[in-house]
């Protein structure tokens, strides 16, 4: 497992086995392409359902929303740390 945290103080733990996970590859790929809202698949896929669920509710505003922008800059911090743990 890989554990981090991000920036906004989230703590993450990640299967290390998405290093080389092609289905991962595809879906930020569709995310940073034309399907801005494949985040959501990104999202799942590094996090599972339990963390993204635990992800929301770290993200949500006194409204009880949920930052699409947040979501995403906490799913890309967790990506560079699965690429950081592939080069140790």
């Amino acid at each position: 497992m890989i554990k981090g945290k991000t920036s906004g103080g989230f703590e993450f733990e990640i299967d290390e086995g998405l290093k080389d996970d092609m289905e991962l590859v595809d879906a930020i790929a569709e995310a940073m392409g034309e399907n801005s809202l494949a985040i959501s698949k990104v999202c799942l896929m590094v996090f599972g359902k339990e963390q993204r669920k635990r992800l929301y509710d770290f993200l949500r505003d006194e409204n009880g929303r949920v930052s699409a922008e947040a979501v995403s800059e906490c799913t890309i911090e967790a990506i560079k740390a699965i690429g950081d743990a592939g080069k140790n």
